[in-house]
């Protein structure tokens, strides 16, 4: 069978929307189809990518972007050139130039919507490209949804509701679980962050509550942190560290690569989710933090978080942009190694078992079939 996914960005951009196109994209490649992924160049190099077989990566040059929403002729080409090619076109929303490519030249394939949320902090957006995602959904053969709460909580989908499939995200973590095991290389990361330290990743927006989680590092002496991801915030984020006087300990990185991040989730004590939106559907992290296997602070938004790490049983779950809860549950952490490795013990279990990429890869594969 063949693939194709219209999707913003690919690895190595950094996100959690990337990851989630990655796995699905590799996953499917691993069972013997065949996958071709249209993206924007975010680093600028437009050469394809093969980050694994049976899987490329065409990357379209942009010269303007809005946010994450990049505008590209030659991606419009791409799509119009790869769009007969493929027995299954897979659209990751929101992405309102992909709605209006899909307008402009429907494929004769079945399409696959994967929502991954409502377009929550945008208002003037959401209105301008609601007939544009309605005529999308209409289109579409199937919905995916990666947890339940968004089939029942979205405010755009009940007409599509007969047309929704749930498919809980998965994760190739291999990669963090053979980390765990490498003690010289633990080691090397911890002493490059001064010793012990608590993690956090993603993306630096406004979702992402960094903002909250440094409050309440400052509340601690004793913690450090290291933050990995870069965005729009970076630059205020760092304003913040230097007027707490966090510079010693409290660290952005920036994005790195797999290799960097499988070390510091296999270095970390434990790691830090501390989205204060609904914008943050799953969190993707959690996954990879749980399988290296790290005890995990979510937040209990509406969303699909606080399913994949559980309160209580993987880590702890404080109520989104509370600070001194988050002060609380990070404290209790950082001074009980015992609870740590209970709960990191228990979230790798849940990772292999629940959110392995090959058990996602089978779902979509069942989906994808289902419509031909």
């Amino acid at each position: 069978m063949r693939i194709l996914h219209v999707a913003k960005f690919y690895p190595p951009a950094f996100g959690g929307m990337e990851t989630v196109v990655a796995s699905m994209a590799e996953g499917v490649a691993a069972l013997g189809h065949e996958v071709v992924v249209l993206a924007h160049a975010a680093d600028g190099d437009t050469r394809p990518l093969h980050p694994a077989p049976g899987v490329t990566v065409l990357r379209a040059p942009y010269r303007f972007a809005l946010g994450t929403l990049a505008f590209s002729p030659t991606y419009a080409r791409l799509y119009r050139e790869w769009r007969g090619w493929a027995d299954v076109v897979h659209v990751h929303t929101p992405f309102p130039i992909a709605d209006l490519l899909i307008a402009l030249w429907p494929p004769k394939a079945p399409i696959v919507v994967t929502w991954h949320s409502d377009i929550v902090r945008q208002k003037l957006l959401k209105y301008a490209v609601a007939p544009l995602a309605h005529a999308l959904c209409q289109r579409a053969a199937a919905i995916h949804c990666s947890a339940e709460f968004i089939r029942r909580d979205s405010t755009f989908l009940p007409p599509y509701r007969d047309k929704i499939r749930v498919i809980p995200f998965g994760r190739a973590v291999e990669s963090f679980t053979a980390a765990a095991a490498d003690a010289a290389a633990k080691a090397e990361t911890s002493a490059a962050r001064g010793g012990r330290f608590a993690l956090a990743v993603g993306r630096l927006v406004y979702y992402k509550g960094f903002d909250v989680l440094i409050r309440a590092a400052a509340d601690l002496p004793d913690l450090r942190l290291a933050i990995i991801g870069d965005g729009p915030m970076q630059a205020e984020l760092q304003r913040l560290i230097d007027t707490l006087n966090l510079q010693e300990r409290v660290t952005l990185l920036g994005g790195v690569n797999a290799e960097v991040l499988a070390a510091h989730y296999a270095a970390a004590d434990l790691f830090v989710l501390p989205s204060t939106h609904r914008s943050e559907t799953f969190a993707l992290v959690q996954v990879e933090a749980m399988a290296a296997g790290l005890p995990v602070i979510n937040t209990s938004l509406p969303t699909g978080v606080p399913e994949v790490s559980l309160d209580g049983v993987t880590g702890l779950t404080v109520p989104p942009g509370d600070q001194a809860a988050l002060t609380t549950a990070l404290k209790r952490l950082w001074s009980d190694a015992e609870l740590c490795a209970r709960f990191g013990a228990a979230g790798r279990a849940r990772a292999l078992s629940v959110y392995s990429q090959s058990a996602a890869a089978e779902r979509f594969i069942g989906l994808y079939e289902s419509l031909r």
